[in-house]
């Protein structure tokens, strides 16, 4: 069961943090390289709230899951409900806020694996505090200097 925090400083200001966090236009997959194309549907969109696919192909594993955003200027909290690996009902939320010349992240990860894959995975996730999610962030945002 990955449960982690961490908070990474980055150099973009928050409502760029916040907008890319919050993209679900087609560029979606384009901002976080992670996600495979081929997987991500937005099935609904709304003020504030979005339900969407999503999914990484890797070793020619698929795996994906449907999440329930929601958000506002500085904060944005996910619910999966459904997926590969993990439980519906896993959670994450990112914060953002003003720090020196650009922002702080400060993200809390929650999720039950429901297969072998899940627990390996959420087992590297929760070792590693998050390392694949903080890379995946410096590449968009870019790391502070």
């Amino acid at each position: 069961m990955p449960k982690f925090t961490f908070q990474l400083d980055v150099r973009d200001p928050p409502a760029k943090v916040i907008g890319a966090m919050v993209d679900f236009s087609e560029r979606r997959p384009a901002i976080w390289p992670n996600l495979a194309p081929h997987l991500y549907r937005v099935h609904a969109l709304g003020a504030g709230t979005a339900d969407v696919t999503e999914g990484s192909a890797f070793l020619g594993l698929e795996v994906w899951e449907r999440v329930t955003y929601e958000w506002t200027d500085s904060v944005v909290h996910s619910v999966i409900t459904d997926g590969t690996i993990f439980e519906p009902g896993g959670m994450f939320d990112f914060r953002v806020e003003p720090h020196g010349d650009g922002s702080r992240i400060s993200v809390d990860y929650h999720r039950r694996s429901k297969t072998l894959l899940g627990r390996c995975a959420g087992a590297m996730l929760q070792l590693t505090r998050g390392a694949p999610i903080k890379r995946s962030f410096r590449e968009v945002y870019g790391k502070r200097t």
